[in-house]
């Protein structure tokens, strides 16, 4: 019996399924020496993890397809079923051709075909240069057998018999006309969870090359390059030279000394990441009264950085900025790439290396913004989200409320080896703001829910603290608290003033000095100004860490810089200016003087050329 239209239209799904993982197996045979050390389980589970975008790429292989079979039913003819075959072998090619590219490539850069290799197939002739006859021929015969075995088994899935195609009864028809689009676009964005899918969702091991092997090689090409392609082109704005010695000049120390804030040598750190949590809501801020009272009475114990400045506007730009030093650029984000944020440093490195134990925690999914496979990439030792939570704690929207993260940290960190860097992410101050409390905040129109859910986080956070000074663990630990990114306010800042990127940034806990608790710093600081700081303070190495200062370093650099999609923005002591590549005009200028807002604009223009330029170069 003839298999339906129907099912033919399954069955070529199921083909990409299926193809996709002899297009992996291609990739592990090639790395086997490297996958012979692996542990067993993780190798064996990899097909598990790459379903999920192994599906997502389906659904995009099959929307052509779509329009075939549709006509196919409704107009009772072959062709558009011809053409499907067509298209489908052509796609089979294109696969096998990706498959085949990366695999040299992996050897030379240890990535997947991505962006910036396309970019390299504008220049044709140096492939070819670069490549021995050897490997060409080798390449070329690849990718003929891959592309025969996917035929070859696409036609045993879906055998090319003639079709009596019929379009009674109607509801059949209409069902799959109407059905089939609707599935697709659901597979498209890797169902029906709030974050769409992203290369992350493949990421699963400490191994990279696992993870790698996991994903989805289209899917990967594909995302880079409409990430790639979004990030515009490096900024000339003065020779190369000249930026870099402004740039230097700017952001090296006047002295290497720092002042010690912390009384022994390797406190445990446990880094709390608030989402959107901008200087409007904590007092000490200059933000509004009441909102965040579990905060500000740690702000009367710690070190409080009053005008410190978020480097970009999204929480995967927060983490490149916090854990890598590396600011926000205009169009893009660097921990979306790969194969550029592989070049990044992170400290989580030079505290493994100095026998730190890690973890990152977080309730929601880590795919937003690829944050998951950047967390792997860097070897977290426990990294943990939404999923792994028990299905038995209530959930919101986005995952798990912010007091039931709170207390699965406490239940990780009793068990944690000492000295530890415990990262976490919080959420619930994160739109729609379905925080499981009882509204308290009656005024800010708009902005109402957002206001709640920081009553919400703040006590939640309260609690936490409560709870941890009963530990074993605490009087050895300094917290950091730090929010991703700002947000809007009733103060109704302009979107890309000074003001609107405030964020508090605390330093709090028993190994703190004494006599230094309580204070405040309102001299202009940056997001990107933790890992020096950190790094200094546990007298470890931070060179890597070029965009960032450490802020208890007497006569040292102060300066909080932020990219705009075109232009970039300034803070110093001397003063402020935000400037616009488009048509050069400035906004926010402080103080006024000419001669110094030229002289701050200029440095504006070589630190976001350095940026870009180090952007594109990776």
């Amino acid at each position: 019996m003839a298999r339906s239209i129907y099912l033919k239209f399954l069955f070529q799904f199921i083909f990409w399924l299926v193809f996709f993982q002899i297009t992996r197996l291609v990739f592990v045979l090639w790395n086997a020496n490297a996958m012979a050390a692996l542990p067993l389980a993780e190798l064996a589970s990899m097909p598990f993890h790459a379903v999920y975008l192994d599906m997502a790429m389906g659904a995009y292989f099959m929307a052509a397809p779509y329009l075939f079979f549709a006509l196919a039913i409704w107009t009772e003819k072959q062709w558009p079923l011809l053409l499907n075959r067509v298209f489908t072998t052509i796609l089979i090619v294109l696969t096998s051709i990706i498959t085949i590219a990366e695999l040299p490539l992996y050897d030379e850069w240890k990535t997947k075909l991505n962006y910036k290799a396309v970019l390299f197939l504008g220049t044709p002739s140096e492939i070819v240069r670069t490549a021995s006859t050897f490997q060409l021929v080798l390449g070329g015969v690849a990718i003929a057998l891959i592309s025969c075995m996917g035929a070859w088994i696409f036609r045993k899935l879906i055998p090319q018999k003639k079709h009596q195609a019929q379009r009674k009864p109607y509801w059949q028809s209409i069902i799959f006309t109407l059905l089939m689009p609707c599935l697709i676009a659901i597979g498209l964005r890797g169902g029906l969870q709030q974050v769409p899918i992203q290369v992350s969702d493949a990421y699963y091991s400490k191994h990279d090359v696992l993870n790698l092997a996991a994903t989805n090689s289209v899917f990967h090409l594909m995302s880079s390059c409409i990430h790639g392609k979004d990030a515009g082109q490096p900024y000339d704005l003065m020779p190369d030279a000249d930026a870099k010695a402004l740039f230097d000049k700017m952001t090296r120390p006047e002295q290497d000394s720092t002042a010690r804030i912390f009384s022994i040598e390797k406190p445990n750190i446990v880094l709390v990441i608030l989402e959107s949590w901008t200087a409007d809501v904590v007092e000490a801020c200059g933000g509004y009264p009441g909102l965040t009272p579990n905060f500000s009475q740690l702000a009367k114990e710690g070190i409080l950085f009053t005008n410190c400045h978020a480097s970009g506007l999204r929480s995967d730009e927060g983490m490149a900025a916090i854990l890598s030093a590396f600011p926000a650029q205009p169009k893009t984000t660097i921990i979306r790439m790969p194969n550029k944020y592989r070049h990044l440093p992170c400290i989580k490195n030079e505290l493994s290396a100095a026998g730190y134990a890690s973890s990152f925690l977080f309730g929601g999914q880590l795919s937003y913004g690829n944050i998951r496979s950047y967390l792997y990439f860097n070897g977290f030792d426990r990294i943990l989200e939404g999923k792994d939570f028990s299905a038995s704690i209530p959930r919101c929207k986005l995952g798990v409320a912010d007091e039931y993260l709170f207390e699965r940290q406490l239940a990780e960190l009793s068990k944690e080896r000492q000295p530890f860097f415990a990262a976490m992410f919080t959420l619930s101050s994160h739109s729609p703001y379905d925080v499981p409390m009882k509204r308290e905040v009656d005024w800010g129109e708009k902005d109402n829910g957002f206001l709640n859910s920081i009553v919400y986080t703040d006590r939640s956070l309260g609690d936490f603290m409560k709870k941890a000074q009963k530990t074993d663990w605490y009087k050895n630990t300094v917290f950091v608290f730090m929010a991703d990114h700002s947000r809007p306010s009733p103060k109704n800042w302009h979107p890309i003033q000074p003001e609107s990127r405030r964020i508090p940034l605390l330093f709090y806990g028993e190994p703190i000095k004494q006599e230094l608790r309580g204070s405040q710093d309102t001299v202009p600081a940056s997001q990107t100004d933790f890992a020096a700081t950190l790094l200094a303070q546990l007298g470890l190495p931070a060179a890597a860490y070029k965009y960032s200062s450490n802020l208890f370093t007497p006569l040292g650099p102060r300066h909080a810089f932020y990219s705009l999609d075109e232009g970039c923005c300034i803070v110093k002591k001397e003063g402020q200016v935000c400037w616009h590549k488009e048509d050069g005009h400035t906004d926010f200028v402080k103080p006024g003087d000419t001669y110094v807002t030229r002289h701050i604009k200029k440095e504006g223009k070589a630190y976001l050329q350095e940026v870009v330029r180090d952007y594109f170069a990776f």
